[in-house]
C-alpha cells in the first residue's frame, strides 16, 4: 500500500462513522473547508476494498478486451493508453458504497443542497503508456459561477504516480469558466499562460492513495490523466452528482432488473432503464452536461 504523499486534504473515517454510515460534524467540516478552498477532498477508507477487488477481477479482463478493439474510445488519443469503459452492471457487481456512497453524498449535499441527482456512472482505464493528457476540465458551456456538481472517483487498486494517479490542480476551480479554455484545441484544455501562472502559486499534485479511497472533486477543477508506467491496467470509476436545481436530461444506463434493488440513499438516480440484452461494454460517449434553458 502506498503512503499518501499529497498536500490535499485526506480524511480517515472513524469506526463509528463506518458502522453508522454517517460522517461526523468534524470530518464534514474539514471536507467542506477543503472543497471550498481546494476543490477536492479524499476520504481514504470510504469504500469496502472487497467490493473493489470484485469489480477489478471482472473489469480488468474486460478492459483488455476493449483495448484490443480499434473502435474503443481513447481519451485524448491512443498515445495516452486511456480508454473509456463502462462498469459491470450485473447485480452482483453493483455496490451502494461505489455507485452512491453515503459519505460522499453527505458531503456533496452540504455543498449543493439536498437530494443531489446522480447523472453519470462510468469508468476509465489506464494501460501502460508514456504520454499524458493535457490539463483540462470536463465541461465546455456557460456554467454557473458556484458549485453545481461533484465528481466522485474511486480507483480499484492502490494508486500512485507509477500507475497513473490523476494529476489534480488544487484551487483551480475558483473563478473557472469557459474563458480558461484554449480554443486552438478540440479538447477542453486549459490555456498555457493560465497553467504557468497557476503552477507558480499552487502547483499540481499526483496523490498516492490506498485502495478504498474516494476522491470528491468540484466539476470545474483542472486535472489530467497521467501515464501508467506499469504493466497492470488501472481502473478508475466515476460518478457525478448534480444539484437538484440543475437543469439537465443526462442519464446513465442500468438494466431494468435492478430497478428498486439499489440503495441510492439520499441520491436521486437519473437512470435510463434498459433491457437485459443491452451490451454495457459498447459504452456511450455522447454525454451532455450542459445547463438547459
Amino acid at each position: 500500500m502506498p503512503e499518501p504523499t499529497t498536500p490535499i486534504t485526506l480524511i480517515e473515517l472513524t469506526p463509528t462513522e463506518l458502522e453508522s454510515k454517517s460522517i461526523n460534524s468534524h470530518n464534514l467540516q474539514h471536507s467542506l473547508e477543503a472543497l471550498h478552498r481546494d476543490g477536492v477532498v479524499v476520504l481514504t477508507n470510504a469504500v469496502d476494498p472487497a467490493h473493489l477487488d470484485r469489480l477489478n477481477s471482472r473489469m480488468v479482463p474486460e478492459a483488455k478486451q476493449l483495448y484490443a478493439q480499434a473502435s474503443t474510445h481513447r481519451n485524448f488519443g491512443p498515445d495516452t493508453g486511456n480508454i473509456q469503459q463502462e462498469p459491470v452492471c450485473s447485480p452482483e457487481y453493483i455496490f451502494s458504497d461505489v455507485i452512491a456512497n453515503p459519505f460522499a453524498t453527505a458531503v456533496i449535499e452540504s455543498m449543493i443542497g439536498p437530494s443531489p441527482h446522480l447523472r453519470f456512472y462510468s469508468a476509465n482505464t489506464a494501460f501502460k503508456a508514456t504520454a499524458r493528457q493535457p490539463v483540462h476540465i470536463d465541461i465546455d458551456f456557460d456554467m454557473p459561477r458556484m458549485p453545481f456538481a461533484f465528481c466522485v472517483n474511486t480507483n480499484l487498486v492502490d494508486t500512485e504516480p507509477q500507475n497513473g494517479a490523476t494529476e489534480i490542480w488544487p484551487g483551480s476551480h475558483i473563478d473557472t469558466d469557459r474563458s480558461v479554455l484554449d480554443r486552438n484545441f478540440s479538447h477542453k484544455q486549459i490555456k498555457q499562460d493560465l497553467l504557468d501562472a497557476r503552477r507558480a502559486v499552487a502547483p499540481p499534485v499526483q496523490p498516492a492513495l490506498p485502495k478504498g479511497s474516494l476522491i470528491i472533486r468540484d466539476f470545474r477543477l483542472w486535472h489530467a490523466g497521467m501515464p501508467n508506467l506499469t504493466d497492470e491496467p488501472r481502473v478508475m470509476l466515476v460518478t457525478i452528482q448534480f444539484a437538484r436545481w440543475y437543469r439537465s436530461e443526462q442519464r446513465f444506463v442500468l438494466p431494468r432488473s435492478l430497478k428498486g434493488k439499489i440503495d441510492f440513499g439520499n441520491v436521486v438516480p437519473c437512470v435510463e432503464w434498459v433491457d437485459e440484452e443491452y451490451d454495457y461494454l459498447q459504452g456511450r460517449h455522447d454525454h451532455d452536461f450542459r445547463l438547459l434553458d
